[in-house]
């Protein structure tokens, strides 16, 4: 397989990481940028970082801690390009919220969570998983990918809140079945 392929499939991994653990890092950016306008833009910034930076993510060590290490650097990097001074919990609340996170996440829910999620994504429509895939596989911005299929930003951030919705409503439904 070519070094594309391994980076696609790379950027997959991640990106079914990333929603699997979504609740833990929605939180995670939440405790930090309190503007709920900028929440959901960092949280998919949050995901595209990871993707980005996923080949140098030692899969040896919990996802949760390294993940909410790239929320924090890019929640605090948005917050600064959009002029909002971040009002931070102190370190050890973070810790302590991040200590949580990282039980429920040992506890098996986040891998069942992921299996959920995997066959939640074969159920999405075939327009729909192209979007996933241009947003989080192939890291494309918003603006890009507006371009690309000739739809306005707004209608996909709209578009995107539906999926997303959708996808927690199938895991939830999985989740409570199984």
């Amino acid at each position: 397989m070519d070094s594309n392929g391994d980076t696609g499939l790379l950027r997959e991994e991640a990106f079914r990481h990333v929603i699997a653990h979504r609740s833990m890092l929605m939180a995670y950016v939440r405790a930090i940028v309190h503007d709920p306008g900028l929440v959901e833009d960092t949280l998919s910034d949050v995901s595209v970082a990871i993707a980005q930076s996923w080949e140098r993510y030692d899969t040896s060590l919990p996802f949760g801690p390294w993940a909410r290490g790239v929320a924090r650097r890019v929640a605090l990097s948005n917050l600064r390009e959009h002029g909002k001074h971040p009002v931070l919990l102190d370190a050890e609340v973070l810790e302590a919220v991040g200590v949580e996170m990282d039980a429920y996440a040992d506890s098996g829910e986040g891998e069942r969570r992921k299996q959920a999620l995997d066959r939640c994504i074969e159920q999405l429509s075939d327009p729909n998983k192209e979007l996933i895939r241009m947003r989080y596989l192939m890291n494309r911005t918003t603006r890009e990918i507006a371009q690309t299929v000739r739809r306005t930003a707004g209608s996909l951030y709209v578009t995107f809140s539906r999926i997303h919705k959708t996808l927690r409503d199938c895991v939830r439904r999985r989740l409570e079945t199984a």
